[in-house]
């Protein structure tokens, strides 16, 4: 096939204006793809077009094996060939399931300037249709960026984009970059979970994927925002993950790439330097998102004909480095439908990962790998998928019969002298429940998600837990005479800030440059650490309005404090009788709520 030039439109700049990220929106509440993509004149080609394109890819990558020639290409993503015959997709392509109509999103700092022309060589070398990526690069902040972890390196698009395209070729992809990269602690999480957020309230997209990862520990003791307390710093991002949920878009975190003691805490030496043994990853941790893990393909690439055996656990090498991450949460509790799997008995806390794909560079690799698998289901579905970790809980024990691949027992993912988790029969914290053979796979999610109505469907339970946190506020009384004071305080809002003059440690910043890992020719591996000025991590604001009011009439606040209060107080002499409405908005979460101002008071009691 004749290799056409990458299909990528210009960057789109979106305006950064407290507390949301404003832009246009691009998609409609059903699929987000279904309109012309910026690089198909004619929208989605026909599907008898893509059938034959998706063909000349398979019989491409079946004509080498033939002839002895290699699969793994020496591109970011090496081992796509080997996928698509591991998973099996190309039974899903010539049934025109490619993923036309649908649009993955990826959230990952940092644009590449060399993207374009990386696919096209990738392209041409898989002999895959062209890409057709967007990037969504977000404006700078006013505060100084901490220096970036290897998520800001070059080739960690380059791989995401592959990896994406690989398995939904005809799937539109957009670049999502937050303003300030992730490094460890709070520092970077704040605008990342509000890009999230961003992409599920506009419907940018039906899929979501991060290749991100704190440990939890690293927000104990966090030195960019010491007064935050562990929990209020971690529980403070649940919203963007919950209002993806309620709105029906799924999230997929990467488990990471440090076995069980991932990640690392500020202050250590490298990327998955241990420090206190056995540690869960966030924000894999979260029971809103899913959360891959890794394994190695056993793809039959003698005939092409499949996986010839199970695939085993991405496990630490020799020289006891990088392993797929795996753990229990000590923060989230075990979610309900992780209740009753015999693997998981007497064990109270959220395991991850939930599944596992191709993680033969990280599990980078893995997260968007499965993020273009969902994106073959939502095609198939013609709706999106909504979190899927539910109907994986349910499909698991079915095994072959709903596409669930085994990773067989006699693997651990034990790294950096930690000893991890064994794999087992079905359900395994190593593995979760395995792989997946995507012609079974697919059909048989979409299946079970569509049996999902009533008030255990997952985007109620996400809407009502939502909810709660929305109605965390109270007022000192919700009647009051005229001059009397009225104090509001919410709660759940990003804690914290950091202290000026403050440290900021790139955990992969005392390494040297690597020439070709990743695409990376130079920073951000130079510099292991800066200093920068304090800053907020959310940005809050309070109005109340009421009768005779033309205007919301801004309240100065009090916080975030470290447990993520926020308090504002209203003097009511002068205000004229009637209801009034408090309103308080951060990043991630607004809350509201009521008072009344009256001559006479019936009474004072107290509100939340």
């Amino acid at each position: 096939m004749v290799a056409r030039p990458l299909l990528i439109s210009a960057a789109a700049t979106l305006l950064l204006a407290s507390p949301v990220l404003a832009g246009p929106a691009l998609a409609g509440p059903a699929l987000a793809g279904t309109a012309a993509p910026p690089g198909h004149a004619g929208g989605v080609p026909p599907r008898a077009q893509r059938i034959a394109a998706t063909t000349a890819t398979f019989n491409s990558i079946e004509a080498k094996i033939a002839a002895g020639q290699p699969v793994n290409l020496r591109f970011p993503d090496p081992t796509a060939a080997a996928d698509i015959i591991d998973y099996g997709v190309n039974g899903l392509w010539q049934r025109g399931i490619d993923g036309a109509g649908v649009t993955v999103a990826y959230v990952v700092t940092n644009p590449d300037p060399g993207l374009a022309a990386s696919m096209t060589s990738y392209d041409t070398a898989m002999n895959l249709p062209p890409a057709d990526i967007t990037d969504l690069a977000l404006p700078a902040p006013t505060d100084p960026a901490a220096p970036c972890q290897i998520e800001c390196s070059t080739g960690e698009d380059r791989l995401d984009a592959e990896a994406i395209h690989s398995m939904a070729p005809f799937a539109k992809i957009i670049f999502v970059h937050p303003p300030v990269p992730e490094t460890i602690g709070m520092q970077g999480w704040p605008e990342v979970a509000q890009a999230i957020k961003m992409i599920a309230d506009r419907h940018l997209a039906d899929v979501i994927s991060v290749s991100l990862g704190d440990g939890e520990n690293s927000f104990i003791n966090d030195p960019t925002n010491p007064a935050a307390t562990q929990q209020a710093a971690v529980h403070s991002l649940d919203p963007a993950f919950l209002d993806a949920a309620a709105r029906g878009v799924p999230v997929m975190f990467a488990s990471g790439d440090c076995g069980p003691t991932d990640p690392p805490v500020l202050g250590d030496t490298g990327q998955c330097t241990p420090t206190s043994g056995v540690t869960a990853g966030h924000v894999a941790d979260s029971p809103w998102v899913t959360a891959v893990g890794g394994t190695i393909p056993n793809a039959g690439l003698a005939t092409a004909a499949g996986r010839t055996a199970p695939d085993a656990l991405w496990a630490a090498r020799n020289d006891h480095s990088d392993a797929e991450g795996a753990g229990v949460s000590a923060i989230y509790p075990k979610p309900s439908w992780q209740q009753g799997i015999p693997a998981l008995s007497g064990v109270t806390g959220r395991a991850y990962p939930d599944i596992s794909m191709d993680a033969d560079d990280g599990t980078s690799q893995a997260s968007p790998t499965f993020a273009g698998i969902l994106a073959l289901a939502t095609q198939v579905r013609r709706a999106d998928l909504g979190t899927v970790n539910p109907a994986l809980a349910a499909l698991g024990p079915r095994g072959a019969a709903a596409g669930i691949v085994d990773v067989p027992a006699g693997f651990t993912n034990s790294a950096f002298g930690v000893t991890g988790f064994p794999t087992s029969s079905g359900y395994d914290i190593a593995s979760g429940w395995g792989t997946i053979f995507a012609p079974d796979f697919v059909p048989a999610l979409v299946k079970q998600i569509d049996s999902q109505h009533g008030p255990d469907q997952p985007s109620q339970q996400a809407q009502g837990e939502l909810n709660q946190l929305r109605g965390d506020i109270g007022a000192s009384a919700h009647e009051v005479t005229r001059g009397q004071a009225v104090t509001v305080t919410g709660e759940g809002f990003i804690p914290g800030r950091s202290p000026n003059g403050t440290i900021i440690q790139d955990g992969f910043g005392v390494f040297p440059p690597l020439p070709g890992q990743f695409g990376v020719t130079g920073p951000p591996f130079a510099d292991p650490d800066s200093t920068v000025p304090g800053q907020a991590w959310d940005h809050v604001t309070a109005t109340v309005t009421g009768p005779g009011d033309s205007h919301q009439q801004p309240l100065a606040v009090t916080g975030p404090d470290g447990n993520g209060a926020v308090t504002a107080t209203i003097d009511t002499t002068g205000l004229v009788p009637g209801p009034y409405t408090v309103k308080i908005t951060g990043r991630l979460l607004t809350q509201t709520t009521a008072f009344t101002v009256a001559d006479v008071v019936s009474g004072l009691t107290p509100r939340r």
